[in-house]
């Protein structure tokens, strides 16, 4: 179960209502905020990026709670809201290529592993399993978490940046604990979509 499962937003919901954005401009303005971060990231500003970078994952958590408090929950809001989470860690994560790490080699192997199995694979595997009609229970399908969900991920992609500005080798560890963890829930993912699939 993610931190964002444990954490209620009911409070949340009464201040949200008042929020004069959509949900939808709250998405992509959280994208136009990493796409700032990102580039300022490349062009060496890392210290400048990191307040983008923290207002589009904040975004980015509280699109979805403004379209529950205005009622404007859509097909189309979930599916935006999902796309723009995949590009903004994209954004984000590949921009931190471009920094000068101590082992830029295994800096790389690490940031592609986090793009790989953090941002795209481990939600493909719930994705693909509901299209696929691996799992064909919905409310199952819902409940099913992983230890490393995006919460966890924007945090430790988050502290990596302000890290880095001390030490890059501890930032560059801990960003190899998230590829870690990244490789697990996807691993985590498949096997439970395994087991279920060998029940039926």
């Amino acid at each position: 179960m993610g931190l964002k499962k444990l954490v209620s937003t009911n409070w949340l919901e009464k201040y949200a209502k008042h929020i004069p954005l959509s949900p939808n401009a709250l998405t992509i303005l959280s994208l136009l905020f990493a796409l700032t971060g990102a580039y300022l990231i490349f062009t060496s500003n890392l210290a400048l990026s990191i307040p983008f970078i923290l207002l589009s994952f904040l975004l980015d958590g509280i699109d979805g709670i403004v379209a529950r408090a205005k009622k404007q929950v859509t097909r189309f809001g979930a599916y935006l809201d999902g796309m723009a989470d995949r590009l903004v860690e994209f954004l984000i994560l590949s921009s931190m290529i471009s920094l000068s790490w101590p082992d830029n080699t295994l800096a790389l192997y690490t940031i592609l592993s986090l793009i790989a199995f953090g941002t795209f694979l481990t939600s493909f595997a719930k994705a693909y399993a509901d299209h696929r009609k691996a799992i064909t229970d919905k409310k199952l399908l819902d409940r099913m978490g992983c230890i490393f969900e995006r919460t966890e991920r924007s945090i430790l992609i988050l502290a990596s940046l302000i890290l880095y500005l001390y030490s890059p080798l501890y930032s560059l560890y801990l960003l190899a604990l998230g590829a870690v963890l990244a490789f697990l829930s996807f691993l985590q993912r498949f096997i439970f979509v395994m087991n279920y699939s060998k029940r039926r």
